[in-house]
């Protein structure tokens, strides 16, 4: 069925506005839950952006485009699946409004193809150096200059204001302190974002969950925990050595290279006896007092283990045993090449829910050092949600960690280039140029006179992570700072792009946080005055009390305990998001229907794939 241009954009909105009601009130720490029932009777309530799309069981060819647009944001981010698809209908609202007041005057008629088009240039071309120049530096001179100390509490308010979006508030208060927490033990001495990128790649084989247990008996162990109990348990103190095996012990002759020719049974059988007491004596000669397979093992293997009091391990996760081979630098035996030999700083049993689960010890040597999160939770599906949040946080803190350094050292070579063109102008062109680009950006002096140094100084602790981070405008509070300074950057940048699809963007993004605190609309109206006015005074000050209490933003006074704070790149990726969903949408021409159900998405989290359809 071939569709207009603005019957597409009047299709892609109803799609939009549809999710939009659903989402709208899962939004923020203050946000409630949506409710799913199953017709067996099962139930999920959940305010996870990603849980709840995935759970609608969606069909309509727009209404998939759209998810397929979120997962692919949210593959990069980890964050904004309800704000994407908020700010989605308010941009296709604003459309349709503008192409309707366009039509109006016959000299200047536009399409929704064509502004779509527009805005997406604008996004590639100008959007980048509008933040980085008009948002960025607001934050850095907010976070730096005003009462609010962060400099130690950066990562955990960043992990409080993504998980109390997710779950809410007190499962922040639970979650985030163990999230901390497992970061600080893997990150040892490590100084850049690697230990991000261990945590977010391996976090399904450095977690444990245990349902029917109250939240509280969370904690973060030392070591790998292998969701198996011990075949045969023997408690070994101190470093002990562990064979890894991927196979039976009690192959078939023919499989362990031998030329089989024809023979009795009873001579096969005293030849394959021999050949497995020989191979058990070889490996028994390593010195081993743990043996880990991740396959089932024969009886008499575990017979032979109790004799020599070995610990014996079977059915353990692949993925683990690897991990664990990579962290210990396991060895091959030179005659056992289908055997591994690591060296592990203890071995024991752990009891938690009532059952019991394989305890191994990783040696200290630098980064990474191995912990696994123990997530408890009194039922299934709020165990699920936990695991799914925990997750996410890792991407989300690698994504803004990769986003900054990555703009930190482009900012370096600016730097440098910037100096070789100011030696070549002379003193007078170089404080011109100074004036000029402190007028731009709108940065105080004292930033700008330290950037050289912070800049140029190597990291000496994982705080300075965050430090650089801070400092760097890399995080807002929660709570619509970053829409308010970008639909004053949009409005008042003559610069940049065309002055319709800035008012067109600025708008959206305004009416975004209109339509989520419509129920409170004088909240709403006093925070948006009240930071264009803390706005007014960074720009025409550089002169901060010494009390701190020039810039606020709005937040609580209690201080940096009830402080939630977001990634800047994450934001600034949302907008990019959408606006490439907008484009894609509204290049529709046909849509074919099909008898046969499409095959649904592919999701984060494993677990959304078991929910069914909402019924209210």
């Amino acid at each position: 069925m071939r569709v207009s241009e603005s019957a597409c954009l009047q299709e892609a909105l109803s799609v939009a506005g549809a999710l939009e009601c659903v989402v709208r009130r899962c939004v923020g720490p203050e946000g409630g839950s949506v409710l799913f029932t199953k017709d067996t009777g099962e139930t999920l309530i959940t305010r996870h952006g990603q849980r709840i799309l995935a759970s609608l069981q969606l069909d309509h060819p727009i209404a998939r485009m759209v998810l397929e647009c979120v997962y692919a944001h949210d593959r990069v981010t980890a964050d904004g699946s309800k704000s994407f698809i908020l700010l989605l209908a308010t941009l296709l609202r604003g459309l349709r409004d503008s192409v309707n007041r366009q039509h109006k005057a016959p000299w200047n008629l536009a399409t929704p193809r064509n502004l779509a088009n527009r805005l997406l240039a604008f996004c590639w071309k100008e959007l980048d150096e509008i933040i980085d120049h008009d948002v960025v530096p607001y934050a850095s001179s907010f976070f730096l200059l005003n009462g609010y100390r962060l400099e130690g509490d950066v990562l955990p308010a960043l992990v409080r204001g993504y998980v109390a979006g997710r779950l809410g508030v007190g499962q922040a208060q639970m979650l985030t302190p163990l999230l901390c927490e497992l970061y600080t033990k893997v990150s040892a001495e490590s100084v850049t974002a690697e230990p991000l990128t261990f945590l977010n790649r391996n976090f399904s084989l450095l977690h444990i969950p245990v349902s029917g247990l109250p939240p509280g008996c969370s904690q973060v162990v030392e070591g790998i925990v292998f969701a198996r109990d011990w075949s045969v348990w023997r408690e070994a103190e101190g470093p002990v050595k562990a064979l890894i095996v991927s196979q039976s012990l009690d192959e078939p002759l023919a499989s362990a290279g031998e030329n089989v020719s024809v023979c009795f049974q009873q001579d096969w059988l005293l030849r394959s006896e021999r050949m497995m007491e020989a191979r058990l004596a070889a490996m028994l000669s390593l010195g081993p007092r743990v043996v880990l397979s991740s396959v089932k093992q024969p009886e008499r293997v575990l017979q032979w283990a109790r004799t020599n009091d070995l610990a014996v391990l079977e059915c353990a996760d692949s993925g683990q045993l690897e991990l664990l081979c990579q962290l210990t630098a396991a060895d091959t035996p030179p005659l056992q090449p289908t055997l591994r030999v690591a060296t592990l700083s203890f071995c024991h049993r752990l009891l938690p829910g009532g059952g019991g689960v394989a305890h191994l010890g990783i040696p200290r040597c630098g980064f990474p050092r191995a912990h696994t999160l123990v997530l408890c939770a009194p039922t299934a599906g709020v165990l699920e949600q936990c695991v799914c949040v925990s997750r996410g946080t890792f991407t989300m803190l690698q994504h803004l960690c990769q986003a900054v350094l990555r703009g930190r050292e482009e900012s370096r070579q600016t730097l440098s280039l910037d100096d070789s063109h100011t030696q070549e102008a002379g003193r007078d062109g170089a404080c011109e140029c100074h004036e000029n680009h402190d007028k731009c950006c709108m940065s105080l002096p004292d930033q700008s006179q330290g950037s050289s140094s912070s800049q140029s100084r190597s990291l000496a602790s994982p705080a300075d992570l965050w430090e650089v981070i801070l400092k760097a405008g890399g995080v807002l509070p929660v709570g619509g700072v970053f829409e308010f300074l970008l639909h004053h950057s949009l409005l008042h940048c003559r610069n940049h792009g065309d002055t319709g699809s800035r008012r067109l963007l600025a708008e959206a993004v305004l009416s975004m946080l209109r339509s989520l605190h419509s129920h409170k609309r004088r909240y709403f109206l006093q925070q948006h005055a009240r930071v264009m006015t803390e706005l007014q005074l960074i720009r025409g000050s550089h002169v901060v009390r010494e009390d701190g209490s020039g810039v606020r933003f709005g937040l609580r006074a209690e201080g940096s305990a009830s402080l939630c704070v977001e990634p800047v790149c994450s934001k600034h990726q949302l907008v990019v998001s959408v606006l490439q969903c907008v484009s894609r949408l509204l290049c529709v021409e046909t849509i074919l229907y099909s008898p046969v159900p499409a095959h649904r998405l592919p999701h984060r989290c494993s677990e959304e794939s078991e929910e069914e359809d909402m019924q209210h």
